[in-house]
């Protein structure tokens, strides 16, 4: 019989993402930004394993970021409304972490330990009219054998 694959982490991610209050009316993709006021969850390289156990189990990490396009005029009050809105997404993600409100995942030898941002939000790329503004985070998970 065959082995019945577990949802992806990263989709574990997204669904976990889609609960933000502040997120609910955005579509949210994964790698692709394709309008302007998207948003996207981008994996990122890094070294998975944080520390190995003698068992074999390990803590691990993803990392992603969590990039938008938003309009971008060069003028303070935009700038000011960008950057509070990755402000007000670092502290949810931290209010979240604080509750134990962590991405479930299917893997049942994945245990989800915390999520936690580890660069703040900041302006990425600018075009013209628009602008691409990231924050990176990591969830740490536990690994089972």
């Amino acid at each position: 019989m065959p082995q019945e694959k577990s949802k992806p982490i990263i989709e574990s991610i997204r669904n976990f993402i889609l609960t933000c209050p502040f997120l609910e009316n955005w579509r949210v993709n994964i790698d692709y930004l394709n309008i302007p006021m998207s948003y996207s969850i981008d994996p990122l390289p890094a070294d998975p394993v944080v520390r190995r156990y003698t068992d074999g189990g390990a803590i691990k990490q993803y990392l992603f970021a969590f990039t938008s396009k938003e309009e971008f005029d060069g003028d303070a009050r935009t700038g000011i409304e960008n950057s509070g809105f990755y402000q007000q997404f670092e502290e949810w993600i931290e209010e979240q972490n604080n509750k134990r409100n962590l991405p479930i995942l299917e893997n049942a030898k994945q245990c989800p330990v915390l999520i936690e941002t580890i660069q703040s939000g900041y302006l990425y790329d600018a075009e013209t009219d628009m602008g691409q503004y990231q924050i990176q985070c990591r969830l740490v998970y536990e690994q089972e054998v």
